[in-house]
């Protein structure tokens, strides 16, 4: 499928004054498919034992739980299983902060009332249309982009995302993926991080890249989160509607006017990384990565396993035992012990060597 723009196809503009974004007043991760008892994938592993994608994900994946997994999968399994560890600190409401100054400068926030799943995902898919609108009627900057679906064919998994920026750049057609990262110190980030960051942003991009392509099908979405496409929308997204002279009152429709008007731009481009000092604001560096399909489609799949339930999550290599050091659960993490107790072990057979 080509990344190039249809230019057959109409495209029929909503009002210029688009640049709102819809934010549910009771949404939260969990609401949007907790209904939901199963998906493609069988709710239990070959022991009968339920299997952590729908054990602590309900069915779908977000492109934050896949990026976790490349700094330490032990970690990220501990933040699902031993909660109350970890709690919000300064460092973090920094950061929301800065993100929302971003958002803010580029449009208004409204709250919406939603009385169902499929008006939580109106939402995210109006906010989607935001975008598309933006760039054309000439904006050359979108923030908080909704993106989601399956990123490979090879396992039908559903994966949700949100790009912090987007940027267009309408003399060349180009589109171009910026993420924001806030530091705590001045310092360059790790190549850990850089890979954590690399993957995320190559996540995004083969997600946005497929709605382009039109690979994703509304039936699709519909059964990975259970969704019914005929229902009528709460009358909160109702009005909205009809103040953007958008006719349509349900998922069925909506969904059709926005692939398609999706299916009218062009894939990303470059993919960067934006690293800011949170203490000042200031940008610190700018790091574009090169999207490598091979490598994000290898580490996704092996991402997957864990999520299948095929193997137990995994922690850090002894190359990078230096993640530990800063780890809420390090005290009762069970791949440390397990790591020190293997070298001790080694230790010991060394020494009888000599």
């Amino acid at each position: 499928m080509s990344c190039a723009p249809n230019s057959n196809k109409e495209i029929d503009f909503d009002d210029e004054d688009d640049d709102l974004l819809l934010k549910s007043v009771n949404e939260c991760e969990a609401d949007i498919t907790k209904n939901s008892t199963k998906s493609q994938l069988s709710l239990a592993s070959g022991d009968g034992q339920i299997v952590p994608l729908q054990k602590f994900r309900h069915g779908y994946l977000w492109v934050s739980d896949l990026s976790s997994q490349s700094w330490c999968e032990q970690q990220m399994f501990y933040k699902f299983t031993v909660p109350g560890v970890i709690e919000e600190n300064p460092a973090m409401t920094k950061g929301t902060d800065l993100h929302l100054a971003r958002e803010l400068a580029a449009h208004d926030i409204v709250q919406v009332q939603v009385t169902s799943n499929e008006d939580i995902w109106a939402i995210k898919v109006l906010n989607l249309l935001t975008a598309i609108n933006a760039f054309q009627f000439g904006q050359t900057i979108a923030r908080e982009v909704p993106i989601f679906g399956v990123p490979f064919k090879e396992e039908d998994i559903f994966v949700v995302g949100l790009i912090d920026e987007l940027r267009f750049d309408p003399e060349n057609y180009t589109i171009d993926l910026s993420e924001l990262k806030t530091r705590t110190s001045r310092m360059n980030p790790s190549k850990a991080v850089t890979k954590q960051h690399k993957i995320q942003v190559m996540l995004y991009k083969r997600l946005f890249d497929n709605l382009v392509k039109g690979t994703l099908s509304k039936n699709s979405l519909a059964t990975h989160l259970r969704l019914d496409l005929n229902k009528q929308f709460g009358d909160q997204i109702v009005k909205h509607l009809e103040e953007k002279a958008i006719i349509n009152k349900n998922l069925n429709d909506l969904m059709d006017h926005v692939f398609g008007k999706m299916q009218s731009l062009t894939c990303i481009n470059q993919l960067h990384v934006e690293y800011v000092y949170q203490d000042t604001s200031e940008t610190l560096s700018h790091v574009t990565h090169p999207y490598d399909e091979g490598e994000i489609k290898t580490l996704y799949l092996d991402y997957l396993k864990f999520w299948k339930g095929e193997r137990s999550p995994t922690g850090v290599d002894i190359e990078e035992a230096w993640k530990c050091q800063r780890c809420d659960f390090e005290p009762i993490c069970e791949w440390r012990r397990k790591k020190s107790e293997e070298c001790a072990q080694r230790n010991i057979q060394n020494n009888h060597l000599y």
